[in-house]
């Protein structure tokens, strides 16, 4: 059930948290995914977990930033750079629904897979009393030659 590894969220957080810490965030971040998942009957996609394992993670670090008091004075995730005391709680906030919006696309890019039609066929037998008058008046066609 392991999405990412500390190397994984490193990449964005630095060597400031120890890999044990952010095992511990992972395993958190992974039992919400695998949640997320399961309660809609939608098997884990590993890429999109790890995608949002790695945000989650990120989010829970920005957290523990924010509660120990541990802001860097410069701080830079992915396409997000603070200098000075960094606002640690937006970051996380921002972390999470990106996150979230990565799980929710992935639901609704499966769920329209499951909703399209991949083989159609006429049946003129169907048509005869086919309208798309759907007044009660009778509408005769006309066949050309």
């Amino acid at each position: 059930m392991v999405y990412c590894v500390p190397a994984d969220v490193k990449v964005y957080v630095g060597t400031v948290v120890s890999d044990a810490d952010l095992t511990s965030m992972i395993t958190d971040s992974d039992r919400d995914i695998l949640a997320f998942f399961t309660t809609r009957g939608i098997s884990v996609d590993t890429n999109t977990a790890k995608s949002a394992s790695i945000l989650y993670t990120r989010a829970s670090v920005a957290e523990r930033f924010y509660l120990t008091g541990e802001n860097p004075t410069s701080y830079s995730a992915g396409d997000y750079s603070q200098s000075g005391a960094a606002d640690q709680m937006g970051l996380s906030e921002k972390l999470r629904a990106a996150a979230l919006k990565i799980l929710n696309d992935y639901i609704n890019d499966t769920a329209a897979s499951y909703d399209s039609v991949t083989d159609v066929r006429r049946c003129d037998a169907f048509m005869d009393n086919f309208s798309l008058d759907q007044s009660s008046e009778e509408v005769f066609f006309t066949e050309i030659p």
